[in-house]
């Protein structure tokens, strides 16, 4: 029987003799493993490849409606949990919406609107003092929210979420000028460099961080 998973090892973190550790094994399988990570970039792949050979939008979105349909066959059939399906497939109908007048464009207004969520809400924990990345380790190491009274931990709480803040605002301040360009072949490339493998990187250098001021012997009970 396949081992089941730790809260903190959904993250990418595993516990080792030496401690914690994130490496690229524990990265990819927070994310689903290669499979998943070849999974999550097929629908986006597909639409630009595509939409770059046959500059046809209904053709394109067809093309992925497909893809995610035998995607969506695939994951009942491996008995994975139902609900991973919600936002990829919701997605997908908010794609078919939006480029529904022939802009090709449009297909990537959600991740946009998406990205300029997490950055606002990012930026809004920290002003508050809250700072979401603490908001989520806090949990896992049992701390609640009595990290807050630990100066050093507030800070790189707040310095991690505002690396993440950072990391949407990127997004935001590349793709969007190529968006109002029109420039969707190009964009949909960038938008898949900057979508998964850019995240892993975020996550390890997130972790590079918090390892500072998280550690088994201070929060032992990490991976329960």
């Amino acid at each position: 029987m396949k081992e089941k998973k730790t809260n903190i090892e959904r993250y990418g973190v595993r516990q080792s003799d030496d401690g914690y550790k994130v490496d690229a094994k524990s990265l990819l399988a927070s994310v689903g493993g290669l499979r998943g990570l070849i999974e999550a970039s097929i629908p986006g792949f597909l639409y630009v490849l595509t939409f770059a050979f046959t500059r046809s939008v209904p053709i394109a979105m067809t093309v992925v409606a497909l893809a995610t349909l035998i995607l969506a066959i695939r994951h009942f059939i491996l008995k994975r949990p139902w609900d991973q399906l919600v936002g990829p497939v919701a997605g997908i109908v908010l794609a078919f919406f939006l480029t529904r007048d022939g802009q090709a464009e449009n297909y990537y207004l959600p991740g946009f609107w998406t990205n300029g969520a997490y950055a606002a809400g990012l930026l809004i924990s920290v002003l508050v003092r809250f700072p979401a990345v603490g908001l989520l380790v806090g949990p896992l190491t049992g701390d609640g929210l009595s990290w807050r009274r630990d100066k050093r931990k507030l800070k790189f709480f707040n310095i991690v979420t505002m690396l993440w803040f950072a990391f949407f605002t990127l997004r935001l301040a590349i793709q969007l000028p190529l968006y109002f360009a029109q420039e969707v072949v190009i964009l949909g490339f960038v938008k898949l460099v900057m979508g998964t493998p850019l995240f892993l990187v975020m996550i390890w250098l997130s972790w590079l961080l918090l390892r500072r001021v998280i550690t088994p012997a201070i929060d032992g009970n990490l991976d329960k």
